[in-house]
């Protein structure tokens, strides 16, 4: 089961690393490091979205907004969504929270 969860992280991960390759580090940084994915913007805030294998969960923090998210994967709709039923999914929110910071429309 671990490692069905690690491959669906990496997945995550991966997308968002892929989506911002080629985007201008003065923008928003990527940074991958010991299971934590590091989104650092111009404004040196950050978004951190980090492992949880114990519940397998992916929480994401904006410290700066005292913001915080932990994400279940949904077999049935195979994506990540908030534990707390409000409707958020992490790409969705994602793409929203980089046009937000950077005026950029990704798609992950």
């Amino acid at each position: 089961m671990e490692a069905l969860y690690r491959k669906r992280v990496e997945e995550v991960f991966s997308r968002l690393e892929k989506a911002l390759r080629d985007v201008d580090p003065d923008l928003v940084e990527c940074e991958l490091a010991q299971g934590t994915l590091t989104l650092t913007f111009a404004d040196h805030s950050r978004c951190i979205l980090s492992t949880q294998p114990s519940v397998e969960q992916i929480w994401l923090a904006l410290a700066s907004r005292g913001t915080a998210y932990h994400f279940n994967y949904d077999a049935e709709k195979r994506s990540w969504w908030d534990d707390k039923g409000k409707g958020v999914e992490i790409f969705s929110f994602l793409m929203n929270y980089l046009k937000e910071m950077t005026g950029l429309s990704l798609s992950l």
